[in-house]
Formats: C-alpha cells, structure tokens, sequence
C-alpha cells in the first residue's frame, strides 16, 4: 500500500536557522486523521442512526392514522345501527330499557374502541307544512330532553331536513354520535392540531321510521305535532 502524501506544511520541519520547535502536526497524527477520514467501517450503524428517527415517526404516524381512519368508519357503522334499529323500536312506544338496550347491543360494533367517552343522542324527527312551508324537526328524543321538542332543523346544530323526507306527514329517524379520539401517542401534539379537545368524529345519520302503522316516540316524549 502506498502511503498517503501531504502537504508539506503537515511535516514536521526545523524553523529557519536551525533553532528547535515545530510548526505543524506531527506526521504520525496527520497519518492516523488520513486513516480515519477513509476508515467505512461502522458507517452503516452511524446512517442507521439518523435515520432511525424518521422510520419511527413514519412507522407510528401510519399507525396512528390507520387506527383514527377505522374509529371513524366504526363510528358511521355505529350511528346507522341504533337509527335503524331505534326505527325499528317495538310498537313504536320503546321504553328507556329498550333504547338502552339498543345502545349496549350497538356497541359491539366500536369493538375494540373503548366507547366510555362516546356520547349517543336519539331524535324522533317529523316534518309538517305549516302556512304553505315544509318544516322538520325534533319532536322527541333519548336520553329526554337531550334536544328540546320542536328544534326545527338547520338550527342549533340540527342538519336541514333530508330530501328524502322533505314531504308533508314525513317521519324519521335522526342519530347523533360524537367520540372523541384517543390517539396511542402523541396526544398533545393532537391537541396542537385539533384544539383543546383534540379529534372528535361527530357523525350525524337519518333513517326511515320501519313501522306497520303510527309513529316512534321516544321514551317520555309526544307524538309530531300535526297541523
């Protein structure tokens, strides 16, 4: 192996007129800095290194979206189940154990999302012509109470009457589910994003009443009003 060559100025020389002392890098050190700069070994470990970093933050980023996108389709699933089955509610009279056994059976669905923060909201909707003008909106609900009777729609957070039930008489069923998101880390970074509360899938789902004859009323409430 032919030894690397250096500038002159990294060989140790006498100053002029033979006085001692040297003005550069020994040779033996201007070697071993040669040797390191062309040394490979362990460079594979050092780029494995800064680059591991981004591999995790890529690898539980995929993770996390993976797992928000499929709380949010389960979500949608949930809220279509107790509307239908709510408008499929016996005699169309269900009592508070019957709706809240709808609630509980529909809950398998969220599996195996925790559904100890998900809030359930049950509306028994109508719509009537009043002075020559279509109006809907909530004529009971479940839990009681949990919009006042004859929020008319497209306020308060109610969404416009469906066009499918946008004709005289028209009785329906109006599902609210909100969840909030529980990320597996990363939960102030969420914050930072989403606000104070963080993600929050809100899903709101009409459905058709499914019954013989009269409508659903929620437990404690009134029929539709008819005028």
């Amino acid at each position: 192996m032919v030894p690397p060559r250096f500038p002159s100025r990294w060989l140790p020389v006498r100053r002029r007129g033979g006085r001692g002392g040297w003005r550069a890098l020994p040779v033996a050190l201007a070697r071993c800095a040669a040797r390191f700069r062309s040394d490979a070994r362990g460079l594979a470990a050092l780029e494995f290194a800064m680059v591991l970093p981004i591999l995790v933050t890529i690898y539980f980023g995929l993770t996390e979206l993976v797992r928000a996108v499929d709380t949010s389709r389960k979500v949608t699933l949930y809220a279509r189940a107790i509307a239908d089955l709510s408008g499929r509610a016996t005699n169309g009279s269900p009592t508070a154990d019957d709706m809240t056994a709808i609630v509980n059976a529909s809950s398998a669905i969220m599996r195996p999302y925790s559904t100890a923060s998900l809030q359930v909201y049950i509306h028994a909707m109508g719509v009537e012509t009043i002075f020559g003008s279509l109006y809907g909106g909530v004529c009971s609900s479940y839990p009681q109470n949990a919009r006042p009777a004859l929020t008319i729609n497209g306020t308060n957070g109610l969404p416009t009457t469906p066009a499918t039930y946008s004709y005289d008489g028209a009785r329906y069923i109006l599902a609210e589910v909100s969840l909030p998101y529980s990320p597996i880390i990363g939960s102030t970074l969420y914050r930072w994003i989403f606000g104070a509360r963080g993600l929050v899938f809100n899903r709101q789902i009409s459905w058709a009443q499914r019954l013989d004859k009269g409508e659903v009323v929620m437990p404690g409430g009134a029929k539709c009003p008819t005028y």
